[in-house]
């Protein structure tokens, strides 16, 4: 089986860590035997901009690498500030990704994977409906959290990318429900939902983990961690206010904070207006090993996030044996109300996260019970492999509804 994934949301040297899911999955369905290529459209930054430190890092990703055996290429392509013109990207997306698909085809393939409806997934089925080849979409929230409300275009090519596409993958039960898919879908019967995974082998052993029963030690810090880009709805603000909360009750706690973006001047400076600034360290964007280091040394893993479809993020803390704090509403709360992994909180509520938190790390041992948990959910449930198995399943159905359209139109012929 030949299959072409086209995500603009693919991981690059300027975003190495951006959909870092779509590259696990491709990895994961190369494991099993597909024949994958992929495309993963960049900005175009002009000479002009070569020396800007957000858009000149862009000129210097090749056009064409290859990784864990399949093809990934870079086309160029036109990205305005503030996605000025949002409303347009298939069209601007299409010049440079049309001959690459064609080139493709031309070596044969089974089934286009898009991620996003909008821009990648109007290309694709486009391309799939010139070709002759089937599309399958994932949605991993972003078209339904911002894409479906930015403007009546943009949600006109949400909606005509969904009911051309062949499947619909969501990765959560929420994004089925809250955004009332059934009000606007054209057939229900082919969305399918499959979680996003974990990659096992990236789960860190460190040797000086600090698990629950650091929480004995009156000497030993006491770590919180959160991973995740630094913009108001991750919720690092309101572990902030819980922190200042929590500090003369569990004086060695520490919140460690992963990540970068818009948010960190503002966070920091609202660590010193809290009085707890001594009690956060901001570690920065960090390559994926090493984040992962960082979970294996925390104690409780929280993310109090909203406009979260399902992160990977908490997958991984699950895989490294820690006790999550999500968000009720959110993709991960359909996990915790199944399986006693860890504490959903209402979103922008620094006192029930408060509650959370002082409640695990009250009782560490049932703390750590519940990250020994959510470790074997992971390994029977949220595998990459897993993932892919499921996704290959849905390639199937995919290619055999065409293989019976193509008796249907012979014997009818």
């Amino acid at each position: 089986m030949r299959i072409l994934i086209i995500s603009h949301m693919y991981p690059n040297s300027m975003k190495p860590l951006s959909g870092i899911f779509v590259q696990k999955q491709a990895e994961a369905l190369a494991r099993q035997g597909l024949a994958i290529s992929l495309i993963a459209p960049v900005p175009y930054a002009p000479l002009c901009l070569r020396h800007s430190a957000r858009w000149g890092g862009y000129r210097l990703i090749p056009p064409k690498t290859t990784h864990a055996g399949f093809t990934v290429y870079h086309p160029r392509v036109v990205e305005l500030p503030r996605n000025l013109l949002f409303e347009y990207a298939p069209q601007f997306y299409a010049a440079p990704i049309n001959p690459l698909v064609l080139a493709e085809a031309a070596k044969g393939i089974d089934l286009i994977h898009a991620h996003v409806a909008h821009p990648d997934g109007a290309v694709a089925v486009k391309l799939g409906q010139r070709l002759g080849v089937p599309v399958v979409v994932t949605i991993h929230g972003q078209d339904f959290a911002y894409t479906l409300q930015r403007s009546k275009a943009c949600a006109a090519s949400v909606r005509h990318t969904l009911k051309m596409a062949a499947r619909v993958i969501l990765v959560s039960e929420k994004l089925k429900t809250q955004y009332d898919v059934a009000a606007w879908a054209d057939d229900l019967a082919k969305y399918r939902v499959i979680y996003n995974g974990v990659n096992l082998a990236d789960v860190a052993h460190a040797a000086d983990s600090a698990g629950a029963e650091a929480g004995v030690s009156p000497a030993q810090p006491r770590v919180i961690l959160s991973v995740g880009f630094l913009r108001p709805p991750k919720g690092h603000a309101v572990v902030l206010q819980a922190l200042a909360n929590l500090v003369g009750e569990f004086p060695t706690l520490l919140y460690r904070i992963v990540g970068d973006g818009e948010e960190r001047a503002r966070l920091e400076q609202l660590a010193q207006t809290l009085g707890v600034q001594e009690h956060v360290e901001f570690l920065g964007s960090l390559p994926h090993a090493q984040a992962m280091q960082a979970m294996s040394k925390c104690e409780i893993f929280a993310l109090p996030s909203w406009h979260e479809a399902f992160g990977v993020v908490y997958l991984e803390a699950m895989a490294h044996a820690k006790p999550i704090i999500g968000t009720l509403g959110e993709g991960i709360a359909e996990i915790l109300a199944r399986a006693d992994v860890g504490i959903a909180v209402p979103p922008r509520d620094p006192q029930a996260l408060t509650r959370a938190l002082r409640q695990m790390l009250q009782a560490p041992a049932e703390a750590k019970a519940q990250g020994v948990r959510g470790c074997e959910l992971v390994q029977r449930e949220f595998t990459w492999e897993y993932n892919a198995s499921r996704t290959i399943e849905t390639y199937r159905e995919v290619l055999g509804d065409l293989k019976g359209e193509q008796r249907g139109t012979s014997l009818g012929s």
